[in-house]
């Protein structure tokens, strides 16, 4: 299943990945002297983590760069993740990378790297102050907002509807909520009964799905924030014979939530491009403290697509056919 699952995930991005990295290649050969840069991100046992982490070091070697990834301890661990940034700028590295846990509260330690001439930039996660080179990470917003309005479609423009946030404070939290809520909100006919945190862990996905189907066990869809969370969702509805009953959208694009939505037991997820983050992270990096670009946009955005088990489920058709098409004879 999951080859079959990289087949058709590769047909559906490649074009876009293509068009993507035509405007930012770059030379990722040696620069001639070996940085030292630091990607501080939050739990690697997510895996769209996981992917940023891997992506960021795949890049790293192809560029003789030296990067230490560190993890916090969990998606609202701001304690840890202050004294791993904290460590690296005693460290004396060359730039720092983010994911912050919490916009807000990552501020300070943020200032501290920009007092010591230390750049930062954020990935995935932005941050409500200090100074920046830029910020890289998927629209959120935008993600939102293609969330809600692919759900409307799902839904039939009528029903109750929920949506399972991630860890409060994140600001890539705060914007899928607010894109979605907005949507939601601009159809009279759709309620949205609850939109409640789960911290974007699967465990906490589940209890508070089991929590909200006994509370409105007439719902008709839920969108959960991030995909290990949809999973946890999945297992709640699995219990009260509800899969397929309830339209279950995740985001993120992971092996699990795409095979699960192949086999029509989450009806999609927002697909992001996990890797892309840790590519472009590094490449980033390496221009700016190179000096061959030193002007960058305050955000980077990188653009999203619902997967959802039509669209899947096609594409599979169409890869299976391909090792049965036979070329025309040409006289």
């Amino acid at each position: 299943m999951k080859n079959r699952v990289i087949l058709v995930v590769f047909t559906i991005t490649a074009l876009i990945l293509f068009s993507v990295f035509a405007a930012v290649a770059q030379e990722t050969g040696a620069t001639g002297k070996e940085y030292h840069v630091a990607l501080i991100l939050k739990s690697l046992s997510n895996p769209a983590i996981w992917s940023i982490a891997d992506a960021a070091e795949k890049e790293a070697e192809k560029r003789d760069v030296k990067l230490t990834v560190l993890s916090s301890a969990g998606f609202s661990a701001l304690e840890d993740q202050v004294k791993q940034v904290e460590d690296m700028i005693n460290a004396k590295v060359d730039l720092i990378g983010i994911q912050p846990v919490d916009e807000k509260g990552i501020i300070p330690v943020i200032e501290d790297a920009n007092r010591v001439g230390i750049p930062v930039i954020t990935v995935d996660t932005g941050a409500a102050g200090g100074k920046l080179v830029t910020y890289i990470a998927t629209d959120n917003y935008a993600a939102g907002i293609q969330a809600g309005e692919w759900m409307v479609r799902a839904i039939g423009g009528k029903g109750k509807v929920a949506m399972i946030e991630g860890t409060p404070g994140s600001m890539q939290g705060r914007q899928r909520k607010e894109g979605f809520h907005k949507v939601m909100n601009d159809h009279p006919d759709i309620e949205l009964v609850v939109s409640i945190a789960a911290n974007f862990e699967r465990a906490k996905g589940m209890q508070v799905m089991e929590d909200i189907i006994s509370a409105h066990p007439d719902l008709n869809g839920v969108f959960c924030a991030n995909d290990e969370m949809a999973l946890g969702a999945l297992e709640a509805l699995k219990q009260r014979d509800m899969v397929g009953k309830v339209v279950l959208l995740g985001m993120n694009g992971s092996w699990d939530a795409l095979a699960a939505t192949m086999a029509g037991e989450m009806q999609g997820t927002v697909v992001q491009f996990s890797r892309l983050h840790g590519t472009e992270f590094v490449r980033v990096a390496v221009e700016y403290l190179s000096g061959a670009r030193t002007e960058w946009p305050e955000y980077m955005p990188l653009h999203t697509f619902v997967a959802d088990t039509l669209m899947l489920n096609r594409l599979m058709e169409d890869v299976d056919r391909v090792p049965q098409f036979v070329a025309p004879k040409i006289d």
